[in-house]
């Protein structure tokens, strides 16, 4: 579109050139990489399945992401990665009010399930302004979903479940790639690197404590991941660089950051290949070294990857 000889840039037709463009904006089909036709990932916790009824039952994402896509916006030719950016922040961090909401109706009826769900569904409607009318499934239903997935907040994982985990898991940290025992700056004790039980899709936002949702990480690792359920739980700053060389910026990027990349990576690869996230983190491997994917744009978090695109059959550009 941007070449086409059917406008006159140079002869000075840039109104009609803007207005094409524009146009031809307007009649793409916005792909949202959470509300495609079929579930983003296979579900293994409470949370994930949370999100899922957000995403299927809940409107306003959809509203929002045709109300960015009716307005032609361009976005500086970030119009497809922004727009996910803001659908998924959105929509955790919805999840993520309802799962504090049910945590304190939970401590005060710690007995009283029957309680609990009345109490939150009147706090969902009253403070969230989430009611029946904008939910299209069973409401009742819902609420028992929230209250499920805020009972995972608070499960610690038991030495046994620990040692399945290390066991059962690969030798390094998932995300890095460091191997467990190993001395490094970070882990300069006799035992070398340690192993730590990393929630894939964290507690905080109702993940499940079992060895479905639990890989071996590093304390580092670990630590930075958080309770990072989804890239788009980056905070904004991470996605606006100031400009940086190739020579020194790339390595000083922040772990956090690197996670998110990561993060992003293992989640469309559950989505071309229908796994869980566990799956996908497994199969894609440890983050690699942060390279630029179009050397013509500059190193923002979505011209930014920590896979090999051909390895990992994730190969997106920046839209």
């Amino acid at each position: 579109m941007l070449n086409s000889p059917d406008v006159n840039v140079r002869g000075g037709d840039k109104r009609s050139y803007v207005v094409a463009v524009l146009r031809a904006q307007a009649e793409m089909r916005l792909v949202i990489e959470l509300l495609s036709d079929r579930a983003p990932w296979i579900a293994t916790t409470a949370g994930e399945r949370l999100l899922f009824l957000l995403l299927d039952r809940h409107d306003e994402w959809r509203i929002l992401a045709d109300t960015l896509e009716g307005a032609s916006l361009l976005m500086g030719r970030r119009y497809g990665s922004l727009t996910n950016f803001f659908v998924g922040a959105s929509v955790l961090h919805l999840q993520q009010r309802l799962l504090r909401l049910a945590n304190d109706v939970r401590e005060r009826f710690p007995l009283d399930r029957e309680r609990q769900a009345k109490q939150l569904r009147a706090q969902i409607c009253d403070v969230i302004e989430l009611t029946p009318l904008h939910y299209t499934g069973d409401f009742s239903e819902f609420v028992q979903e929230v209250l499920t997935s805020a009972e995972q907040m608070h499960k610690d994982p038991s030495t046994t479940l620990k040692r399945a985990v290390m066991k059962g898991g690969p030798a390094s940290c998932y995300s890095c790639g460091r191997l467990f025992g190993i001395p490094y700056e970070d882990a300069p004790g006799p035992d070398g690197l340690l192993a730590t039980a990393d929630h894939i899709w964290p507690r905080a936002l109702g993940g499940d404590t079992v060895l479905e949702n639990l890989l071996p990480a590093c304390q580092r690792c670990n630590g930075a991941k958080s309770h990072i359920a989804s890239w788009q739980m980056a905070w904004i700053q991470p996605i606006v660089f100031s400009d940086m060389d190739e020579e020194s910026g790339l390595r000083s990027l922040p772990r956090e950051v690197r996670v998110a990349l990561h993060i992003r990576a293992a989640m469309s690869y559950a989505q071309i290949n229908g796994s869980s996230l566990k799956d996908a983190l497994l199969a894609i491997g440890p983050r690699e070294a942060p390279v630029r994917i179009d050397a013509d744009q500059g190193y923002d978090f979505f011209n930014l990857r920590v896979h090999d695109a051909a390895r990992t059959s994730v190969n997106w550009m920046p839209s």
